[in-house]
């Protein structure tokens, strides 16, 4: 599993985890910071990458909920962007078997949400992937 950091997460956590092995990259090693979302997330899908992100709100953008659902990339939100860093480093950290577990299992897109209890939910305040739009498009 590759997992892919956004801008909104730094490069602190995605530094921590490579440096203990794990496979990871951020917006700003890529060279795709400043860009907008429908430009990088299309990357991510193509390469099969896992991302994880602060950024709910990309639901609620028709065009970049689109470009995840056009993609086909899987998201990992976490649910507060308010945690400190050791703290969401932690959370990964015990989580990385279940999001290996998503990353594997689940067909793309997909949308979850982490929890700081380290509950992996798929909705998270009545705010999901609407599944019936990308099942609709996938027969097109």
């Amino acid at each position: 599993m590759v997992l892919v950091f956004d801008e909104d997460c730094g490069t602190g956590i995605p530094k921590a985890l490579w440096l203990v092995g794990y496979t990871t990259h951020n917006l700003f090693e890529l060279g795709w910071s400043g860009k907008k979302d429908i430009e990088w997330l299309p990357w991510v899908g193509q390469n099969g990458w896992l991302l994880f992100s602060y950024n709910r709100k990309q639901l609620e953008v028709p065009t970049e909920r689109n470009a995840i659902i056009d993609n086909r990339v899987g998201v990992v939100y976490l649910t507060t962007g308010e945690e400190s860093a050791p703290r969401v480093l932690l959370l990964l950290l015990k989580k990385w078997g279940a999001l290996e577990l998503l990353d594997d299992g689940i067909e793309r897109p997909f949308v979850r949400f982490l929890h700081p209890n380290g509950h992996i939910t798929e909705t998270y305040r009545g705010v999901q992937l609407p599944q019936s739009q990308w099942k609709q498009r996938k027969l097109l």
